[in-house]
């Protein structure tokens, strides 16, 4: 917490352990192939090295524990306070080499510079080594609090350092450090899970509500339903529609409950849609989570 308040990044070795790594990068391969014979439904990739599987909350509980893990909970209540939400859960690898490194970037560009303060964390999980021949994370320890004229236009790529970090370590920083992915040299195949949090007034890159499954939803429990959006903050992140077990009527942070219809002109009964999981991972979630 020391480093990461200081540097605006931290790494923590030895988190995960070889049986878990394995887990998870087979896990990791068999989505990534699973996805690519879907054809025509085959989410569009881009033409980067840089593969990104997104929306793993509904791809199965070894993403999910991921979310809930002690040091996700200890470091990102650290950085962005106890009401944190997840912004995404995204599984990145990288295949083949990449001649040059990254644009240099914030993770929280959208939010104004002058903010003197974090409103995301990055969480890297590394299943695989991080080093600089591979393209290791560029970074500029310490950019989070420079001064507000370097805060906008990103510095050199050839200033930043390099990480080196094994396999199993947690690799976290905020959102106002400046950093980008290194130029791969030996195309190497490179893994990361990354738990990406962010600050509850702060809008989430997956749109949690519209992205999973309302049969995990309706299971999970209330802390990872906290951390998906479902849990006020304020007059935040409400919704509306019939009458609901928990219906906030006053200030505070309450559990949402999503109503069966929400509520048009003239009263007209609208249905809420229900994104049903097929049933084989109903009943692990309605057990697991």
């Amino acid at each position: 917490m020391s480093d990461l308040s200081e540097y605006g990044c931290c790494i923590l070795t030895d988190v995960l352990s070889p049986e878990r790594i394995a887990l998870l990068k087979t896990k990791m391969d068999q989505q990534y192939e699973a996805e690519e014979a879907l054809g025509e439904l085959t989410p569009d990739r881009g033409r980067s090295n840089k593969i990104v599987i997104p929306n793993l909350i509904n791809k199965g509980q070894h993403y999910l524990e991921l979310v809930s893990h002690e040091d996700t909970e200890a470091l990102a209540s650290h950085v962005l306070g106890k009401q944190w939400l997840l912004s995404s859960l995204t599984a990145h690898m990288f295949k083949g080499t990449t001649p040059e490194v990254e644009l240099v970037h914030r993770d929280q560009g959208q939010v104004p510079a002058s903010l003197d303060q974090p409103a995301l964390l990055n969480l890297f999980y590394l299943l695989d080594d991080f080093t600089p021949e591979r393209g290791s994370t560029v970074v500029f320890p310490g950019s989070h609090r420079w001064p507000l004229a370097h805060r906008v236009h990103p510095p050199a790529a050839e200033k930043g350092a390099q990480v080196t970090v094994p396999a199993g370590s947690l690799f976290a920083f905020e959102g106002r450090l400046w950093h980008a992915t290194g130029a791969s040299q030996t195309g190497h195949r490179r893994r990361a899970l990354s738990v990406f949090c962010s600050a509850p007034w702060l809008r989430q890159q997956e749109n949690a509500l519209a992205a999973t499954s309302h049969d995990l939803l309706e299971n999970a429990d209330p802390t990872l339903r906290a951390r998906l959006g479902l849990k006020t903050y304020g007059t935040l992140g409400n919704v509306n529609g019939t009458r609901v077990p928990h219906q906030r009527v006053a200030f505070g942070s309450v559990d949402v409950d999503l109503p069966d219809f929400l509520i048009g002109e003239n009263a007209q009964l609208i249905p809420t849609g229900k994104t049903r999981l097929p049933q084989s991972l109903n009943t692990k979630y309605s057990t697991d989570v």
